[in-house]
């Protein structure tokens, strides 16, 4: 059951990592368009 819990927490962890990195990625796009 623990086992479980810890794959859980991982699989938020990796799931909003994952969200944070590719909204870091549309504002960086979204800048570098605003730039050039």
């Amino acid at each position: 059951m623990a086992q479980n819990r810890l794959g859980a927490r991982l699989a938020w962890f990796a799931a909003i990592w994952l969200a944070s990195v590719a909204a870091l990625a549309v504002v960086a796009y979204g800048i570098k368009l605003l730039i050039s």
